[in-house]
């Protein structure tokens, strides 16, 4: 699984990092502008993000925008990337949003747990 953790707070990132590592290559960013030249570089390369988790709250750009960045040009492609929405945020509208509004594929709140995560990978096929 070739993954893409997308989130300006750098322990949280690397918390996750460990997680996802376990089952193939895991990149950084810090903010969705950096994320979304990451991708692009990935998909030139013909080697595209399997899973990309995306905190909703970021400076420079927010984790919802570029969600929304990502699948305007997937409709482009073809190709639906599993995004995964990150945020200490665990109320139903929060969730709701990122769902409804966000088209992301699941939602991680944080803090990770371990056991959390993988049964996420599990039931979207990713591991």
């Amino acid at each position: 699984m070739h993954s893409l953790i997308v989130d300006d707070d750098t322990i949280g990132r690397l918390m996750l990092a460990t997680y996802l590592e376990e089952s193939g290559t895991c990149d950084q960013a810090e903010n969705g502008q950096q994320a979304l030249d990451m991708i692009a570089l990935a998909v030139s390369e013909g080697n595209p993000y399997d899973l990309i988790c995306l905190d909703i709250v970021m400076p420079v750009m927010d984790g919802t925008a570029t969600l929304k960045v990502i699948r305007e040009r997937e409709h482009v492609s073809g190709k639906r990337t599993k995004v995964f929405m990150i945020s200490a945020c665990s109320s139903p509208q929060d969730i709701e949003d990122a769902f409804f509004e966000g088209d992301c594929d699941d939602y991680i709140v944080k803090p990770f747990q371990r056991e959390l995560v993988s049964q996420m990978l599990q039931r979207h096929n990713l591991i």
